[in-house]
């Protein structure tokens, strides 16, 4: 003797995963770091350069950073400025690869009351090392594709920071 199957019959002997998947909370999605660092006399470099971002993926962070960095030289001063918008991918255990969108405003002026202000855009990708886990060490190798004449960078440009999470 046949038997017939409904579909409402199949629907209800498929086994279900019941088991909800589990949102990871906003607040430890997010990372901060960032980098700091100079040198007192002749010349003086001070640099300060914090960012956040927010952990779409276990594996990609998106976020925004933000450059203050001043340097002075036998009567030449220079305050540099600005934001940028970032994403890394955690490529393989220690392994990133990042790109970064900066703009930079470049604000000099001389011991003879020169002044010269311009605003350049930089876009920095390569890639680098990262130590891992919550609180992170990196290194990176960068590379400027805009290449802009007024740009602070000269390629390659090499980073230490870090992020960490909560």
């Amino acid at each position: 003797v046949a038997q017939q199957t409904s579909e409402d019959d199949y629907a209800q002997s498929t086994p279900h995963n019941n088991t909800p998947k589990v949102k990871t909370p906003f607040r430890d999605r997010l990372v901060f770091g960032g980098n700091v660092g100079g040198y007192f006399g002749n010349p003086t470099y001070l640099q300060v350069n914090p960012m956040i971002g927010y952990r779409t993926t276990p594996w990609w962070v998106n976020g925004v950073g933000f450059n203050y960095t001043y340097v002075s030289a036998g009567g030449y001063a220079e305050n540099m400025y600005g934001s940028s918008l970032w994403t890394r991918a955690y490529v393989v255990k220690t392994g990133i690869l990042h790109s970064e969108f900066e703009v930079l405003r470049r604000e000099a002026s001389d011991q003879f009351g020169n002044t010269a202000a311009v605003t350049v855009p930089v876009w920095l990708v390569g890639a680098g090392y990262t130590s891992g886990g919550r609180i992170g060490f990196n290194a990176m190798v960068l590379y400027d594709l805009i290449q802009d004449p007024n740009s602070p960078y000269s390629n390659p440009i090499f980073r230490v920071g870090g992020l960490f999470g909560f």
